[in-house]
């Protein structure tokens, strides 16, 4: 599996974790946080666990108009900026 599928799949956990709906999949991928119903506190939640797994803050970047693929992308680049 590469990194990014990794990634991904990691993230997707973490968003379930923190009050995505399940159900949206991949479609959520796309959607901004607002739109996907996921406040504040799910995005500061989000940051922590990404903190926690990854060893990068990104607190500050996770707005209400990002999406979890701008997320993706950051925590991507973030990784291979460290290796």
């Amino acid at each position: 599996m590469s990194s990014t599928g990794t990634v991904q799949s990691q993230l997707t956990d973490m968003l379930t974790a923190v009050g995505l709906d399940p159900d949206l999949g991949e479609a959520a991928f796309d959607k901004t946080f607002e739109a996907l119903d996921l406040d504040s506190l799910a995005r500061v939640e989000l940051a922590s666990r990404i903190k926690s797994r990854y060893g990068i803050d990104i607190e500050e970047e996770i707005t209400p108009e990002s999406t979890p693929a701008d997320v993706e992308r950051l925590v991507n680049v973030r990784l291979a900026a460290a290796a």
